[in-house]
């Protein structure tokens, strides 16, 4: 093995949080250097230059907004100093005691300390060096929920207090929510809380706002359902109880639509109920394709479950022509709430088709989506596609969403679920299609469609 292979196979003990440094020139008015040496599209996290055990982790004294105070930095063998950088290319402030908590913690990267007293530490610190501890945790190990405690949790709870308000009939929310510096607190959410829960922070604020201001066209359905998914991702551990609280409260309101209101109930279940009794309350099956084409015989035998929660009704059948048929009602008799989801347009219903204890890469899951079409107080979907071998799961627990804003499905998942869709009809889907936007990858998915049609 070479000098350098062996180089690359060690790692640093102490080595950068964020993707951004810069060396320091400790004169008498300590100068940064440029970011990453020039290199800004590259992360310092991955440089051969920190694949050594000799870096130091400590602070030093630099300008942050021409204000000089301590911040994070590293110190090499021969006493050259980086400091760490945050997003906007400004040294991530850290006291003494941070950086040896922060020494400390990279001591222990295997066995990362979680207790009540390092999680109190680590709110003394700066947002910045907190948020960047934590992304570098999820990048590398397995972190330990409790320690996403120590993120600003009560901004967020703001925010969903007066989210949970604005979607209330008949409610108002306050003009504002007080954050820090005098600032409203769903402006502060921004990035922070991404290293906890992606899909959380970001449609949460911009429920809040687009609610308050009154905010038309549509919007609505996509933040909706991008909140809902990540409550249905995020480790419940992970968010203070008062949190947890707080977005249960939101996601109970979005469950006054019925269009939202199977993954709404579910969310607010995962974050506040008990974990046993969501078994019960899940829109998924079991279903074996194999089993089917033994037991029929020639017979043209079908099996399947039938699957209701609320004014969510399913039928999923397996056929023994090896399709997964599914066929889904949603009743919209209950009073309308303050924002429908269908009123920004057609919607759409993921159904994802998943192998069970598949390893190839044919077996991962296959996500659809059904159009959902409103026959008086109902909304109808009817899907039908190729069943996986053995044993698979069908699973109807994520929110509609509208089909304008499936513009970042990929275009081979669009393109399959006009196939699925086997009672839309090419007509009916360029009636849908044709108004999206330019840039949107139904267009691309309709023309595939249509010439792969019989002619």
């Amino acid at each position: 093995m070479t000098d350098m292979a062996r180089l690359e196979e060690t790692v640093a003990v102490h080595r950068p949080l964020s993707g951004w440094i810069a060396s320091l020139d400790p004169g008498a008015r300590p100068a940064l250097g440029v970011i990453n040496d020039g290199d800004e599209r590259s992360d310092a996290r991955d440089m051969v230059r920190f694949r050594t055990a000799a870096w130091a982790r400590t602070s030093v004294i630099a300008d942050r907004d021409g204000i000089s105070g301590r911040v994070l930095a590293l110190r090499a063998p021969d006493g050259s100093l980086v400091v760490e950088l945050d997003d906007f290319g400004r040294p991530i402030a850290a006291s003494e005691q941070g950086a040896e908590l922060v020494a400390e913690v990279e001591r222990r990267w295997s066995d990362l300390p979680a207790d009540a007293a390092t999680v109190e530490r680590l709110r003394l610190e700066s947002l910045e060096l907190r948020y960047f501890l934590l992304h570098r945790m999820g990048r590398e190990t397995r972190a330990p929920a409790p320690l996403f405690h120590c993120l600003p949790w009560e901004r967020v709870e703001a925010v969903a207090r007066a989210t949970a308000v604005l979607l209330t009939p008949g409610g108002a929310a306050p003009e504002s929510v007080s954050g820090t510096q005098g600032t409203s607190a769903d402006e502060e959410l921004r990035h922070w809380f991404t290293p906890a829960a992606l899909s959380l922070a970001g449609p949460l604020s911009v429920l809040r706002r687009g609610l308050r201001d009154g905010r038309a066209g549509p919007w609505f359905s996509r933040e909706a359902a991008a909140l809902l998914t990540g409550l249905l991702a995020v480790d419940p551990a992970r968010l203070p109880a008062a949190t947890r609280s707080a977005l249960s409260g939101v996601a109970g309101r979005l469950g006054a639509d019925p269009v939202l209101h199977h993954s709404a109930r579910l969310a607010a279940d995962r974050l506040t109920g008990p974990g046993p009794a969501l078994l019960n309350l899940t829109l998924t099956t079991r279903l074996d394709s194999d089993f089917v084409l033994r037991a029929s015989s020639g017979a043209g035998e079908e099996t399947g479950a039938v699957l209701k929660q609320g004014p969510v009704s399913a039928d999923v059948v397996v056929t023994p022509g090896g399709a997964v048929v599914v066929e889904l009602e949603i009743s919209t008799t209950a009073p309308a709430p303050v924002r429908p989801a269908v009123d920004d347009g057609p919607l759409c219903h993921p159904v994802l088709v998943s192998p069970v204890g598949g390893r190839a890469a044919d077996d991962a899951p296959v996500r659809y989506w059904m159009l959902l079409d409103s026959a008086g107080d109902v909304l109808h979907g009817f899907l039908a596609a190729p069943a996986p071998e053995g044993q698979f799961d069908v699973g109807l627990d994520a929110p509609p969403v509208a089909l304008r804003f499936l513009d970042r499905v990929p275009h081979r998942e669009l393109l399959a679920s006009l196939h699925a869709n086997e009672h839309i009809g090419p007509s009916r889907w360029h009636d849908l299609i044709d108004g999206l936007p330019a840039h949107h990858p139904a267009h691309a998915a309709l023309a595939a469609y249509d010439a792969q049609l019989p002619s």
